[in-house]
C-alpha cells in the first residue's frame, strides 16, 4: 500500500513539476486547442500514459469523458476525447491519493463492483475507507489471528493482497456503518468526474460508483450526445455517535 503511494506522490511530483515548467514559457497562441478523438488500441494503458502522449491534464481528460475515476484502466477499443491544450493542464485536482481513514461505509451501498485495474488500494480510496477494513470487515486484518501476509478470512476483499489487480466485474462485500445513512436521488450526469459530485454532495466516489455499477465513461455526452443517467449518493451521514459495523 505504502510502495504504490510513494510511487504515485513521485508520478505526480514529476508531472507538476513538468507543468510548472512548461507554464513559465507557455504561448496560448501556440497551443494546440482543437479537441479530437482517440482510439484506445494499446492493452493497458492508462489515461496518465495518455495525457503524458499528448500533453493534456489528466484531470482534464478525465472531465472531457465524464470519467468515474481516471485511475480506471480503459480496455482496448475505446474512444476517449482529447480536449485542446491548455496552459495549466490539470494533474492533481481529481486524483483520489489513497485509502482513507473510515472503518465501514456511512450510508451504504452494500456491494461494490469492480471495474478494469482495481486494487484494494484504489478501492479504499474511492470509499474514504481503510484497505483493512475491506479486506477483513470492521475487525481490520491485525486483529485476525489467522491473518497471513495482508490476506485474511472475512470481509469481501479477503482474497486480494493490497495492490493485487482484480477482475474486472466482482462484487466486493463493504461493511457499513450502523445507523447510517445517505441520500439517494437519480441525477443527469453532464460535467465533471465522480470526486467532483462525491465532493460536492457530501458522500465518495465509490458509493456513487456502486448505484451506477456498470457506468465507466461517457464521451459521447460531450460530443452532444445524451448526458448518462447514474444514481447520486448525497449528504451521507451517521445516525447516532455510537455506531457498530455490520461486516
Amino acid at each position: 500500500m505504502y510502495l504504490a503511494h510513494t510511487i504515485l506522490q513521485a508520478t505526480l511530483g514529476f508531472m507538476i513539476a513538468s507543468a510548472t515548467g512548461a507554464q513559465a514559457i507557455c504561448n496560448s497562441t501556440s497551443l494546440n486547442t482543437t479537441s479530437f478523438n482517440y482510439y484506445n488500441d494499446v492493452e493497458n494503458q492508462t489515461i496518465h500514459d495518455i495525457a503524458i502522449k499528448f500533453n493534456r491534464g489528466v484531470c482534464d481528460i478525465g472531465r472531457a469523458n465524464l470519467m468515474v475515476d481516471v485511475s480506471v484502466v480503459p480496455y482496448v477499443g475505446q474512444t476517449f476525447i482529447i480536449p485542446g491544450e491548455v496552459c495549466n493542464p490539470d494533474w492533481t485536482s481529481c486524483v483520489i491519493n489513497g485509502p482513507g481513514t473510515d472503518d465501514c461505509l456511512v450510508g451504504g451501498p452494500r456491494l461494490y463492483y469492480t471495474l478494469n485495474g482495481d486494487t484494494l488500494w484504489k478501492i479504499a480510496g474511492r470509499l474514504n475507507m481503510t484497505v483493512d477494513s475491506i479486506k477483513c470487515g470492521g475487525d481490520g486484518c491485525s486483529s485476525k489471528t489467522n491473518c497471513t501476509d495482508g490476506i485474511c478470512p472475512g470481509g469481501g476483499g479477503s482474497q486480494y493482497s493490497t495492490n493485487e489487480t482484480i477482475p474486472a466485474g466482482q462484487f466486493i462485500k463493504i461493511p457499513m456503518c450502523h445507523p447510517s445513512a445517505c441520500d439517494i436521488e437519480p441525477y443527469t450526469f453532464s460535467k465533471g468526474v465522480y470526486k467532483d459530485l462525491a465532493d460536492k454532495y457530501g458522500s465518495t466516489v465509490g458509493q456513487i460508483q456502486m448505484l451506477s455499477p456498470t457506468y465507466n465513461y461517457s464521451y459521447i455526452a460531450n460530443e452532444g450526445g445524451t448526458a448518462p443517467p447514474i444514481g447520486i449518493a448525497k449528504n451521507c451521514r451517521l445516525l447516532s455517535s455510537n455506531y457498530t459495523i455490520l461486516d
